[in-house]
């Protein structure tokens, strides 16, 4: 990957919709050249375009993290997790755990059923320490979870059809909206940004780490003695930081990070058990991806 791709990425960062004249013009490349540059990204899955909607506006108002420890292959257990729709998130990992699993559930009833069906009864799992996600503090910064939020206004089916087409290809065309979900071009279009302006969806550009200079990335537990969402914020502002999120447990912030080396990791853990209130920290590395998917509840991803 080379500065002119660097470029066009966090051009796309700021509008992953945006027309191939208006990235050209932020990127500095051409405009035949971005649209060679963006085909070759994608397809390679150096980036992955994706619309994002909050999993409570789809009613999945119980999300969990999974902490495990395997008897075996944790590529076994990574693989039979990822196969679960009920999980978003699946990775092997160096470090404090083997596996680490997030879900998500309609209800923490369905949470129990998913984590006895997948988790307790897995023969390669040893040891399991799950904990209730209660609200992010970034980049989601609007979802909270513990109650039953929904969208600002109710979603027919239309624009759950409208929704399944973006959470797989988030620059779909708006012709191509049309065709599947058997709507017109401009009424897709208006219903997609209606959806976008009403704050129920987004477009969110997500580069492989190795591929754009960040060869070391994992998840973070941190240990307060102040308020969580006190340090939470103080957190929150550091760019390496993908996500902080409030959980239950004793170390109530999880965080996942993403650092260009083992140097910059030590320096980033320096700086976070500087921060005020951080009394501890403990970290996983990831070592394999087996599933990250926002399409809520379904086997795609």
């Amino acid at each position: 990957m080379d500065e002119a791709d660097l470029r066009l990425i966090q051009a796309l960062a700021a509008d992953g919709r945006a027309s191939g004249r208006d990235l050209a013009q932020a990127s500095g490349i051409s405009e035949a050249n971005v649209s060679r540059r963006l085909a070759r990204l994608i397809e390679e899955r150096s980036i992955r375009i994706i619309g994002f909607v909050p999993p409570e506006y789809l009613g999945f108002h119980a999300q969990f993290a999974a902490f495990l420890r395997v008897k075996g292959s944790p590529d076994e257990v990574g693989e039979s997790l990822a196969k679960n729709p009920a999980f978003s998130f699946v990775s092997g990992g160096f470090g404090q755990w083997d596996i680490v699993a997030y879900g998500v559930g309609t209800d923490f009833s369905h949470v129990a059923d998913v984590l006895d069906d997948a988790v307790h009864s897995h023969a390669g799992i040893h040891s399991s320490d799950t904990r209730t996600v209660l609200e992010y503090l970034s980049p989601a910064a609007t979802t909270r979870i513990g109650g039953p939020l929904g969208p600002p206004r109710a979603l027919d089916e239309t624009d759950r059809q409208i929704i399944q087409q973006v959470q797989a290809d988030g620059r779909m065309s708006f012709t191509e909206i049309a065709n599947r979900t058997g709507i017109s071009a401009t009424s897709a279009a208006d219903r997609y940004r209606r959806l976008v302006s009403d704050g129920i969806l987004r477009i969110l550009v997500i580069p492989d780490p190795p591929r754009v200079g960040l060869s070391v990335s994992g998840i973070f537990h941190v240990r307060v003695d102040r308020p969580a969402r006190e340090v939470g914020r103080a957190l929150a502002a550091f760019p390496e930081l993908t996500f902080v999120s409030i959980m239950s447990g004793s170390h109530p912030l999880g965080i996942e990070f993403q650092a260009r080396d083992g140097a910059h990791f030590d320096e980033l853990r320096a700086r976070i058990l500087a921060v005020p209130g951080v009394d501890d920290v403990r970290f996983a590395i990831h070592r394999r991806l087996y599933r990250q998917s926002f399409a809520w509840g379904t086997a795609g991803g």
